[in-house]
């Protein structure tokens, strides 16, 4: 809990934003379209923090022809090299404006503050990362040549908003395409900023659009737009079954789906004593409040290593405390939303009727009344084939199962709908592979030593399995995925 006088050096929730964050960001201005705005809520006090535009169709229309113009313009006629210099550029901006970005953050959806800022500063490090690799793009050893694919309209969601408009924007961007971005509509700003970022730096107008809007709306306008020439989606199962359906209902186009997620994580018996691990498998499965696709929110130990694993969790939650989010103390702050919040005291509910809840800290008390914020709990004894298991919660739930060897593990762990990734704590590396080989998912992390903690592996190219979605995501075939192969054979 904060003291009163730490309080009164936090900055002022009233702080107001620049008003062309709330509309469309079209051919290198801002545009106001005359849908009703849609109201923007504070997750950690209640409060209104004001509106933005619902770009809709009209919006769509008017960014794809943006794209398409700059498509066929200035940035298709650049070179590789001077394409990577405008990028580096962008990089550049962006790491300027870190604090302004992670305060977008903490305003929209309840972001830490200091936990924001320490991801989007690894922002121009990726952006730099696929800059690098442009000139891989140009090698024709197969005989073929890689072509941007065209327009490409991307929609992101609210839980990292800035790292995930910058895993989609610059593999897009980095291939040569002109890009039309939707982001949730509980985080549109710093996508609105980062746009104008990028023209700052230098890229032409029409290359970075963004829309503002509802899914329902906005996104589904983008979707089904038969002048988008591709589609890259991050964001629920149920939210990915209708883009792809929308996306076909005018025109054919490849997508590129990640998708929700229930990823196990694995504690072998040869380190079910190690104290070391338990902060790992927290951080894994409650980050961010537990809302990222990839949280690892199943947990699996030897039979006999519950204890052990309610006992470690415990102990690591004390470093993770619960707060306000503009203080840099805080480690968890609300949930995204009020929907958001209700979503996971349903889950709540369904779990004090069929297991047992272990909590692992607890709200504040001068925090109860005023925003979405939810304590992380344990849920023990859990069926099966129950919703706790088997459904993505996007909040700070993580089921306990016992096994009892490694068959019975890659049972309990590939009975899922999804297919995102796993981690395995274990020095068995026999073992580890064996359980990896059985498994049903896209990433897999294997921590060899208690005290390690999985990194951002960006040349590592994966692809989601299962209801998880589909397309090879990260590495230099992640940034292929955004061109099209197109063979030249000359005869004669």
């Amino acid at each position: 809990m904060n003291s009163p006088a730490a309080v009164r050096t936090l900055p002022d929730w009233d702080a107001p934003f620049p008003e062309a964050l709330g509309h469309a960001w079209i051919h290198g201005e801002t545009r106001v379209f005359g849908g009703a705005p849609i109201v923007s809520i504070n997750p950690a006090t209640g409060a209104m923090l004001g509106g933005f535009d619902e770009g809709g169709a009209q919006a769509v229309d008017a960014a794809v022809t943006a794209a398409r113009s700059a498509f066929l313009g200035d940035w298709g006629r650049i070179s590789a090299a001077d394409r990577a210099a405008l990028l580096l550029g962008w990089a550049a901006r962006i790491a300027e404006e870190v604090e302004q970005l992670a305060w977008l953050e903490t305003l929209e959806v309840g972001r830490p503050t200091a936990d924001a800022k320490a991801l989007i500063s690894q922002g121009p490090l990726l952006i730099g990362h696929y800059a690098s690799m442009i000139p891989a793009l140009e090698d024709r050893a197969d005989g073929a040549v890689r072509r941007p694919r065209g327009v490409v309209g991307a929609i992101t969601p609210w839980n990292f908003p800035t790292a995930n408009v910058l895993i989609r924007a610059g593999p897009i961007l980095a291939a040569g395409n002109t890009l039309v971005l939707k982001p949730s509509e509980l985080s549109p700003r710093s996508a609105v900023l980062l746009a104008q970022l990028a023209s700052e730096a230098g890229l032409p107008p029409g290359v970075f659009n963004v829309v503002p809007g509802s899914g329902q709306k906005t996104g589904a306008a983008l979707a089904a737009h038969p002048g988008v020439d591709m589609i890259a989606f991050t964001g629920s199962t149920r939210t990915g079954q209708a883009i792809i359906q929308a996306s076909a209902s005018r025109s054919l186009k490849p997508l590129m789906m990640e998708c929700g997620g229930k990823s196990p994580q694995f504690v072998l018996p040869d380190m079910i004593d190690q104290p070391e691990i338990w902060p790992g498998v927290f951080a894994a499965a409650f980050w961010n409040t537990g809302q990222w696709c990839a949280a690892r929110t199943r947990l699996l130990v030897p039979k006999g290593g519950v204890e052990a694993a309610v006992e470690g969790l415990r102990a690591a939650a004390a470093d993770w405390p619960i707060g306000d989010p503009r203080d840099p103390a805080t480690r968890l702050g609300p949930l995204a939303s009020r929907n958001q919040y209700e979503v996971v005291q349903r889950f709540r509910e369904i779990a004090l009727q069929t297991g047992r809840v272990v909590p692992l800290s607890d709200v504040p008390g001068d925090l109860r009344d005023d925003g979405f914020y939810a304590a992380p709990e344990l849920v023990l004894d859990a069926p099966q084939d129950g919703a706790l298991v088997q459904q993505e919660i996007f909040g700070p739930l993580l089921t306990v199962q016992e096994y009892g060897d490694a068959d019975e593990a890659i049972r309990l762990a590939d009975d899922s709908p999804y297919g995102l990734g796993a981690t395995i704590w274990g020095a068995d590396r026999d073992a580890a592979e064996r359980i990896a080989a059985g498994l049903c998912v896209g990433s897999l992390d294997v921590i060899v030593t208690p005290a390690a903690r999985p990194g951002l592996a960006l040349g590592t190219p994966f692809e989601p399995r299962k209801q998880s979605g589909f397309g090879i995501e990260g590495g230099l075939a992640g940034l292929a995925a955004f061109t099209a192969p197109q063979a030249i054979t000359y005869v004669g």
